[in-house]
């Protein structure tokens, strides 16, 4: 009896096979959890922007009456005054600039990033 070492042809194709099937799986998986993550990252961003804005309203603005227009205040206004801080940036766009719009509707404030 002879002692063969290695593998086969047909064991290596085998493992191949499993190795494809095992991407074909875990790859658009892996996908969709990064591109989710993308989505509450930005959705973070524009939580803290927002909130951050509100905040610039109330302190800067309090005689201001919001309810008849609305009012655009920029990313570097917000930082130069301390309301976000200088590591805050667009997940995806890796910026610093924008705008934030504050208005009022029915008596809720909500603001839009532009």
């Amino acid at each position: 009896m002879r002692l063969e070492k290695g593998f086969t042809l047909v064991e290596l194709m085998a493992i191949l096979v499993i190795l494809a099937v095992m991407m074909l799986v875990t790859v658009p998986s892996i996908t969709r959890t990064l591109k989710d993550s993308q989505k509450n990252e930005m959705a973070e961003y524009e939580k803290t922007v927002c909130l951050a804005a509100q905040t610039y309203m109330q302190v800067e603005h309090r005689d201001s009456n919001l309810s008849v227009h609305s009012y655009t205040v920029s990313l570097e206004e917000l930082r130069k005054g301390g309301y976000i801080t200088e590591s805050l940036k667009n997940p995806t766009t890796d910026s610093y600039d924008g705008n934030v719009e504050i208005f009022n509707k029915d008596g809720k404030i909500t603001c839009t990033l532009r």
